[in-house]
């Protein structure tokens, strides 16, 4: 174990600016920037949320929104997207695995990586790493987002809001371990310089994995700067530069146990570690990524103020994976899945040197007035971004052999380019504006709309098969609230989603090739329930539909005939209701607890065997439960547990193989004291506690595979955090 708690120079930086916060302590009285609440963690109880777009509280605003704080991925001992995912029933995966980039489905809908996430606000591309530590909560609307991020998937939205500095001088030291090897080391701090504040976060970590042959390591850097210029406008800085290395671990593929030439068998019980990008050349997945934000903000009176910010990120990707995919030592070619023993596919598969660049900015007025005799809240503002992404003239995917994924086969590497890559480039400006209007003692409306110009293209990096479009599209939203009481609040809102494709310029596939299609607008109706059962504790329900076209194929009339694709071919439905709570149930419990039921299916479709079938890797039922305890017996002490269940995940479109049931448990215990003068918290947490082997999910992709990802064997994670 020794070997793993090496100091490296970023261990010895986090020393150096731990003395440094040490001095800085002395001037925190001076900073102003953020009001330090009086609640005990883990903090479960929000009030508010920046990803809604209204200036209202949770409990008063007609939306779905869960929010995970800081401290709550703390007590759970979150490291990934993937395991956050499991604090809220209406969250899962989407293709997450150990060692690459992480995304999610909200409400059985898969989220865009490049227009469904935001940082703070600012349209951020989830093709980068993310970095639990640098946040202060992690939030996310369920639903239709048209209203607060234009074109884009209607599953929802997330926001990771960035920590900022305090008004309290702190620091905090982490080292925590885990029994895989790994290691971590953490500093946070926060400080002033003068009426400059400082939020300061720095990590060195060891990545160790329980798959074979997939360690990496991990560096971050975050600085947070925020000041007053006067008593009317304040500034803030944030920025962040995240490095990772390590390899990715590809999912498997289902059984072809009858030998027509496509999987239909979940795979029978294999090695938890085994890891097919495990050949003596395979290489890490590598990704660094640096984002810069800018934020102005300024009171023009008591009810208006003025917000201005920008955000600019910029990522580099070397992705390189030994890929199993398909099988062809069968008399009958298979796919998408393996061979009926095991046998699969290998490439070598490398691009090298991808970049991914995103500029956005936001600038908005916000404040209250009142006309007709009623008092309204609004909102006004525009907003813009531009990406691109330029990557290496050419990649490598290249057959090397075949494997079994019960006894792997080592083979020889062919790294040789041999693909042609993608450039893509995309800009969109918009202009929107949310209304919230009290209609009466207990009646209030909300209402908004966001209208965005979009233009994209790609072209494959010989400039052929270019494609491009620009369009002009609007997304509505309004609700109704009523408050039955002071605690309670019944409402009904509709909103649209809006997505934009155009048909690939394939002159030998498609029949209306380079074609742009018309908007498909996603349609979500949902009625709900707010009880603030106390100060503390948000009990909420809500019924949705959410209607989401999507564009398909319709086969030629004739012999060779090339397929149209046409927009709005098939139609899924996703109904469902949920329910949560969070908060604390007197001085000792806390708990986030939520369950989904949800019915995703294909309302209509140009494949008459498609319609009525459910969507996959969307499960029926999913319910989480995370609890924190007190035990005033021991003071400093706290136990918490994570139970989460979900059942109903189909694999295959007709819907033949579905997954097994999967619950798990999670298991810690907090213990806080003082030494020396100064606070010391130990952790102790399990991760699935019965060392449940069971698969976690089961994505398709866009190109037909499907592939299977199991969950984590019980891991053991030790830390210590020491506050000064």
């Amino acid at each position: 174990m020794a070997s793993n708690l090496r100091l490296s120079p970023l261990v010895a930086a986090l020393t150096a600016s731990a003395v440094f916060a040490s001095f800085a302590q002395t001037a925190a009285g001076r900073l102003d920037a953020v009001t330090v609440t009086g609640k005990s963690a883990p903090l479960l109880d929000v009030e508010n949320a920046e990803v809604g777009g209204f200036a209202a509280p949770l409990a008063k605003t007609p939306q779905s929104v869960t929010v995970m704080t800081a401290d709550l991925l703390a007590a759970s001992a979150a490291q990934s997207l993937s395991h956050v995912l499991r604090l809220d029933a209406s969250l899962a995966d989407n293709y997450n695995t150990t060692g690459y980039i992480e995304s999610l489905s909200v409400r059985g809908f898969m989220l865009d990586q490049g227009s469904n996430f935001r940082r703070n606000g600012l349209a951020i591309s989830n093709y980068a790493p993310m970095a639990l530590e640098t946040l202060e909560r992690v939030e996310v609307l369920k639903g239709a987002s048209g209203l607060q991020s234009g074109v884009s998937a209607p599953g929802g939205l997330v926001n990771y809001v960035s920590k900022a500095p305090l008004k309290n001088a702190f620091s905090t030291l982490t080292f925590g371990v885990d029994g895989n090897g790994g290691s971590k080391v953490h500093l946070d701090s926060s400080m002033a310089l003068g009426a400059l504040g400082l939020r300061l976060n720095l990590v060195d970590e060891q990545l160790h994995s329980h798959f074979d042959q997939a360690n990496g390591s991990r560096q971050l850097l975050s600085l947070a700067l925020a000041t007053s210029l006067n008593a009317s406008t304040s500034v803030s800085a944030d920025l962040e530069y995240q490095r990772r290395s390590q390899p990715s671990v590809p999912g498997l593929g289902l059984l072809d146990s009858n030998g027509d030439g496509v999987g239909d068998s979940l795979p029978g019980p294999i090695n938890p570690r085994l890891n097919l990008n495990n050949q003596g050349w395979s290489l890490p997945f590598q990704a660094s990524s640096s984002t810069f934000q800018l934020a102005l903000k300024h009171r023009f009176s008591a009810d208006w103020q003025g917000h201005v910010a920008l955000n600019s990120q910029s990522t580099r990707v070397n992705d390189r994976l030994t890929f199993p995919d398909g099988c062809g030592s069968a008399a009958v070619y298979v796919y998408p899945g393996l061979c009926g023993n095991g046998d699969v596919d290998v490439y070598d598969y490398r691009s090298e040197g991808e970049q991914r660049s995103l500029t956005s900015w936001d600038a908005h007025l916000a404040g209250k007035f009142s006309a007709l005799g009623l008092a309204h809240s609004a909102r006004f503002g525009a907003a813009g971004r531009s990406g691109r992404a330029d990557l290496a003239p050419m990649q490598a995917y290249n057959y090397v052999g075949t494997s079994n994924i019960f006894a792997p086969v080592a083979l020889p590497a062919d790294p040789t380019p041999t693909v042609l890559n993608s450039n893509s480039r995309e800009r969109a400006v918009e202009a929107y504006a949310t209304l919230a209007s009290q209609l009466g003692e207990r009646l209030q409306s909300f209402a908004g709309v966001r209208v965005t110009r979009l233009s994209r293209g790609s072209e494959l990096s010989d400039g052929t098969q270019a494609v491009s479009y620009e369009q002009t599209v609007s997304a509505p939203w309004a609700g109704l609230a009523w408050s039955a009481n002071d605690a309670t609040l019944l409402y009904a809102s509709w909103g649209q989603g809006v997505e934009l494709e155009a048909v690939p310029n394939r002159p030998a596939f498609f029949a209306n090739y380079g074609q742009s299609l018309p908007a498909l607008k996603s349609e979500q109706t949902e009625i709900g329930l707010k009880w603030q059962a106390h100060a503390r504790l948000l009990l909420t329900a809500a019924a949705f539909n959410v209607d989401k076209p999507y564009a398909d194929d319709q086969p030629g009339s004739g012999p060779g005939a090339l397929p149209t694709r046409i927009a709005g071919a098939k139609t899924a439905r996703h109904r469902g209701f949920e329910l949560s709570a969070a908060g604390r149930l007197g001085d000792a419990l806390s708990l986030q607890a939520s369950l989904m039921a949800l019915d995703a299916t294909y309302a209509q479709a140009i494949d008459p065997a498609l319609a009525g079938q459910r969507v996959t890797n969307v499960p029926r039922l999913k319910s989480s439960l995370f609890a924190d305890y007190k035990v005033a017996a021991v003071p400093g002490l706290s136990l918490n547990a994570l139970a989460s269940f979900e059942s109903g995940k189909t694999a295959t479109a007709d819907g033949s193989v579905e997954l097994p049931q999967a619950w798990q448990i999670d298991a810690g215990l907090s213990y806080q004291h003082r030494i020396a003068g100064q606070s010391l918290q130990w952790r102790l947490n399990i991760e699935n506690l019965s060392d449940r082997n069971y698969w976690r999910e089961a994505p398709t992709t866009a190109w037909g595979g499907i592939y299977l990802f199991p969950a984590t064997p019980r891991t053991v994670r030790l830390s210590a955090t020491l506050s000064f």
